[in-house]
C-alpha cells in the first residue's frame, strides 16, 4: 500500500480499464501540474466524461481520522477490504488502519464482475475475526438471508444510496449507510447502528445552495482534470484542460440535492437524476431502486418525448422482460411506467456497480 506520510504522488487506476481509456487518463495526468503528496483517482464516471481527481494525502488522512472517531475504531479492530484501492472506498480503509493501528485483511474479487463471493466474505470474517468492513449496496443484497459473522460490528455502506427497503431487509446485519464521493476523500456523513439517518462527520461543515449539498472541510479535493471536447488552454496547448478547483471560498457544491437538519444530512438524489414527465418531477434514482429489487440486471433510461418531456424506457440484459415491466409498473405512478423495452448484451456499470446511464443511453442511440 502507498506511504501516506511521503511526499510521493500516485496515480491509481483500475487495471481492467480499456487501453484507450487508460491512455487518455494517463495523458491527463501527464498534463497536470506537479503536486506533492497527492493521490490521483478517476471518478466513477457516471456522466460519460473522463475525470481525474487530485486528493492530498492530508485530505485522505483527515477523512480517515473522522471516520475512525465516528466508528470508535482502534488497534483492536480488523478491517475486511473488498473494495478496490483505486477507489476512495478501498483506499480509505488503509488510511484508517494506518492511523488507528488496526489490521486489514483483503478479500478476493471486485464488487461487480470480479469474483465477489458473499459466502467467502463470511468465512473470511469468521477466520480473521473481522470487526469492520465496507461494502456497496449490491453486495448487501447478496448477503440477504446469510449468517452474520459474530465478530462483525459494523459495515459501512457506500458507493451509492442504500434503498430503505434493502436496509430493512438486511436488518440482521450491522449496516452503517454513508454518503461521500471521490471529491470528499470518502464519506462525509455516516449512520450509527439502529438508524439509517446520515450524521455529518465532525471534519466537515455543510449547507445547501439552491437545494444542492455544499461541503467545506479539510478532506476536500485539491482539484481535478477533466477531458473536454474543447481546449481549456490557450490555442496550441492541446485539448487537455488545466487543473480546475471547483471550490469557492472553500465550499464544494456537490451534484446532489438534499437538506440538513442539525447534523442529519438527507440526500434526495443527484440533480441530473430528476426529469419532468408530463409536468411531474420524477426521481430516476428512486426508480432505479424499485427496479433493482425486481431485476438487478436491468436499468431505467429517461428518453426525450415531444409531448411529455421525457418517458421511461427499460434496458434489460437477462430475465423475463414482461415480468419485469409488469412488476415495475405496479410499483410506480402511471406517468412513471415503462413505455418501451430494449434488449442489451450488458448493462454498463462502474467497478462499484453504479449505472453508467449516459453510456447506456448512448449505446441505445437515445
Amino acid at each position: 500500500m502507498l506511504d501516506f506520510e511521503s511526499d510521493d504522488t500516485h496515480l491509481l487506476l483500475n487495471p481492467r480499464l480499456p487501453p484507450d481509456e487508460r491512455a487518455r487518463l494517463e495523458q491527463m495526468h501527464a498534463a497536470a501540474p506537479p503536486l506533492r503528496a497527492h493521490v490521483w483517482l478517476s471518478t466513477s464516471g457516471t456522466t460519460g466524461s473522463l475525470k481525474l481527481v487530485a486528493l492530498s494525502k492530508r485530505a485522505i488522512l483527515a477523512s480517515a481520522a473522522a471516520v475512525n472517531r465516528h466508528l470508535d475504531s482502534t488497534a483492536r479492530d480488523v478491517w475486511c477490504c473488498v473494495l478496490p484501492t483505486f477507489h476512495v472506498g478501498g483506499l480509505g480503509i488503509y488510511a484508517r488502519a494506518f492511523l488507528s493501528g488496526s489490521r486489514v485483511v483483503r478479500a478476493s474479487g471486485a464488487p461487480v464482475g470480479g469474483g465477489w463471493n458473499p459466502q467467502s466474505f463470511i468465512e473470511l470474517c469468521d477466520s480473521e475475526r473481522v470487526t469492520l468492513a465496507s461494502l456497496v449496496p449490491a453486495q448487501i443484497r447478496d448477503l440477504l438471508g446469510l449468517r452474520v459473522p459474530a465478530s462483525l460490528r459494523g459495515i459501512v455502506v457506500g458507493g451509492g444510496a442504500l434503498a430503505p427497503e434493502l436496509y430493512e431487509a438486511a436488518a440482521d446485519w450491522p449496516l452503517l449507510p454513508s454518503y461521500g464521493m471521490t471529491e470528499t476523500a470518502s464519506q462525509v456523513a455516516t449512520a450509527r447502528l439502529g438508524s439509517p439517518d446520515l450524521l455529518l462527520l465532525d471534519h466537515v461543515e455543510a449547507r445547501t445552495e439552491d437545494s444542492r449539498i455544499a461541503l467545506r472541510g479539510e478532506s476536500l479535493l485539491t482539484g481535478y482534470m477533466e477531458e473536454s471536447g474543447r481546449p481549456a488552454r490557450p490555442p496550441g496547448a492541446g485539448g487537455t484542460p488545466a487543473l480546475q478547483d471547483p471550490k469557492h471560498d472553500g465550499w464544494f457544491v456537490t451534484p446532489d440535492i438534499g437538506s440538513i437538519e442539525g447534523r442529519v444530512l438527507r440526500v434526495a438524489g443527484r440533480a441530473g437524476d430528476f426529469v419532468k414527465i408530463g409536468g411531474e418531477s420524477v426521481d430516476l434514482s428512486r426508480l432505479d431502486r424499485i427496479l433493482a429489487a425486481i431485476e438487478p440486471n436491468a436499468a431505467i433510461v429517461a428518453v426525450r418525448d415531444e409531448r411529455l418531456g421525457f418517458v421511461i424506457h427499460l434496458a434489460i440484459a437477462s430475465g423475463d422482460s414482461d415480468r419485469v415491466v409488469a412488476a415495475f409498473n405496479e410499483r410506480v405512478l402511471p406517468f412513471e411506467r415503462i413505455r418501451a423495452v430494449h434488449q442489451v448484451d450488458a448493462i454498463p456499470r462502474t467497478s462499484l456497480g453504479k449505472l453508467r446511464r449516459t453510456e447506456l443511453a448512448r449505446a441505445l442511440g437515445i
